[in-house]
């Protein structure tokens, strides 16, 4: 008998468990409760492999990570970032106040000036495409895709870097005031901040002489040089390096030119800034401005980069066909204060809805 009650009770154990199970189970996936849009940090390359193992319902990442999955077949574009606001500044190239050799900031904005322009160039389309395949690892097919969704520019909008600071004082995500950082006014910040003296010198030049150059950096002056880890967007770096333009004005790998190991994320190079690892760099401007403002990371910006590029992408089959299609679901970004987080949230507010952390 008391055998007996002791089989009943286990019985009544493993029933309970294997029920709880089955419940938890049901509670796997995406879906979450409420309307909110969910997001969930994470770098490129993990937001792939989530996507793949149905983790996450999409994300929105720099170029060639969004192509790639529309290539081969598994994703499609919701709405590219240009959609959703229009011409706006992505990457830009940086650096630290305490940098101050002219020479080599010069240097600097000739060779992404020269390079840029070997982007654009059609004569050039073989070359550069080649250079995108090496710089990210992806094939023919999806870089071409990527650099048709990507403006490559060579100075920021300064209107619309000035919009995503409106937009970030507005929504109450800055922790400062210009004022506290020791300026008397919004212009006096975005004067010292958007540093264009050294691209408009450097431009002019150009314009008049395609074939001017500045001075050769001193072999004395070191730079070290950062970048975002397989970063379409900044392909202008690569094509510098493997054109020559840095050698050219006297920079040279391995001498007077570091460059520093891939930093996974916009917010990641600025701590990398912040810590004086770093002179130059190729960045995210969200947050560039973000951190420049909270952190007081004292970097001002030398040249532009590229303008949109950046895009949502949902499964093939999803059901993701709109925008308010996004309401429950979990999206992947690069982290907080990137673009991308920003044109998360920029949609959350068209549609209605809010943004939160996902569980």
């Amino acid at each position: 008998m008391k055998n007996n009650k002791i089989s009943f009770r286990f019985f009544v154990l493993i029933s309970v468990l294997i029920l709880v199970s089955v419940c938890c189970l049901g509670c796997i996936g995406t879906e979450q409760t409420g309307d909110a849009i969910y997001l969930k940090k994470m770098g490129p390359a993990d937001m792939m492999s989530q996507f793949n193992s149905g983790d996450i319902d999409g994300f929105i990442a720099w170029e060639p990570y969004n192509a790639e999955l529309v290539v081969n077949g598994d994703g499609k574009y919701l709405v590219q970032s240009g959609t959703v606001w229009p011409n706006h500044p992505c990457c830009v190239v940086a650096v630290m106040d305490t940098f101050t050799d002219e020479s080599a900031i010069k240097a600097v904005v000739w060779a992404h000036i020269k390079a840029t322009e070997f982007i654009n160039n059609p004569a050039n389309e073989g070359a550069v495409t080649q250079y995108a395949m090496d710089f990210t690892g992806k094939d023919e097919a999806v870089v071409k895709e990527g650099m048709n969704n990507i403006k490559f520019t060579e100075y920021p909008d300064e209107t619309e870097v000035k919009t995503y600071y409106q937009k970030l004082d507005q929504n109450k995500i800055l922790k400062k005031t210009v004022g506290e950082l020791g300026y008397a006014s919004e212009d006096a910040f975005f004067g010292d901040f958007l540093m264009k003296t050294y691209y408009d010198e450097v431009k002019a030049e150009l314009d008049s002489d395609s074939s001017w150059m500045p001075e050769k950096v001193s072999n004395t002056t070191n730079v070290r040089l950062a970048y975002l880890i397989a970063d379409l967007h900044q392909l202008a770096m690569y094509a510098a390096r493997q054109e020559g333009y840095y050698e050219d004005v006297g920079l040279i790998e391995g001498e007077n030119l570091v460059i520093k190991p891939p930093y996974a994320n916009g917010p990641a190079e600025m701590e990398g800034f912040k810590n004086g690892d770093i002179d130059v760099g190729y960045l995210g401007g969200a947050p560039a401005t973000l951190k420049r403002i909270n952190d007081d990371t004292k970097i001002r910006i030398i040249a532009g980069v590229n303008n949109e590029g950046s895009a949502i992408v949902v499964g093939k089959d999803s059901g993701i066909d709109s925008l308010s299609d996004l309401k429950g679901k979990t999206i992947a970004t690069p982290g907080f204060g990137t673009v991308q987080d920003f044109i998360v949230r920029m949609i959350a507010e068209q549609i209605g809805t809010s943004v939160e952390l996902a569980a």
